[in-house]
């Protein structure tokens, strides 16, 4: 019987993930916050695998889990979906479910880039730096910068969905200084859109190459203003990997272990 895997994802490289361990023999069950990911993600997959619409709650997964619909996890979540990340180690080692986390590689950015450690610290820091800045953070954290309106002028880059689009404006974004827009984006495309409007900040996470951070970073630093960056949250999962082989060779493994029990 094959072995069951959910995958917690909501990355582009979920997709990945999917298809090489649907073709190594996993059934996948995959899950995404919101319809329009799933689709964006496992549109040509979807007759292959299961996508469950909305995230897990700690008990949710815990009854999920307990009742046997899935063999391993494999979390392959956001580096700064910490909230999840949790719950899912929480959840397994109670059920003693095997756990393989996959996180893209991290990315070293250059000495002038300012780093902090978190969306307060940078929010903190915004009226020091900046009369006109671009967040490129993510709708969700936008609220931690809706006390700045009256200092900066801040634009926010977000996914077009209608979330994103309701939290933005829940932060006191007015719709003039918010763009909706799907990545990926180039080094070229920042470049225009900085320029565009005029900002002399760009607010960004550190999400790896595939979270398009150094092309934000390159754009702002080859116009002179200023790049903040924010450090990804410290997460320890015993079984990492940062690569899709890694990923498939350790559920493999987890499978072998499982099979061999007596």
């Amino acid at each position: 019987m094959k072995p069951t895997i959910l995958l917690l994802s909501g990355t582009s490289e979920g997709r990945e993930l999917a298809a090489a361990l649907l073709d190594t023999g996993f059934h996948v069950i995959a899950t995404v916050t919101q319809e329009t990911a799933s689709e964006r993600l496992f549109g040509p997959l979807r007759s292959r695998l299961r996508v469950l619409i909305g995230g897990f709650t700690e008990s949710a997964l815990y009854d999920f889990l307990d009742s046997g619909q899935a063999d391993i996890v494999v979390d392959a979540t956001h580096p700064f979906a910490a909230r999840i990340t949790c719950i899912a180690q929480r959840v397994c080692q109670r059920l003693r479910v095997p756990l393989v986390r996959f996180e893209r590689p991290a990315w070293t950015p250059p000495d002038d880039v300012q780093l902090v450690d978190d969306f307060v610290e940078a929010a903190r820091l915004l009226p020091e730096l900046s009369e006109r800045a671009m967040l490129t953070i993510g709708a969700r954290q936008l609220k931690h910068f809706s006390g700045l309106h009256k200092k900066v002028t801040m634009f926010a880059r977000i996914l077009p969905s209608p979330l994103s689009l309701a939290q933005a404006i829940q932060a006191g974004f007015p719709l003039q200084n918010i763009c909706c827009l799907q990545p990926p984006f180039s080094r070229d495309f920042n470049l225009a859109m900085f320029q565009h409007y005029r900002v002399d900040t760009v607010v960004a996470k550190e999400s790896g190459q595939e979270g398009g951070t150094p092309a934000k970073v390159e754009a702002a630093l080859k116009l002179g203003i200023n790049a903040v960056v924010i450090r990804r949250p410290a997460i320890t999962v015993e079984n990492t990997q940062s690569t899709i082989g890694g990923v498939v060779a350790a559920c493999l493994a987890c499978k072998n272990a499982t099979t061999s029990l007596p």
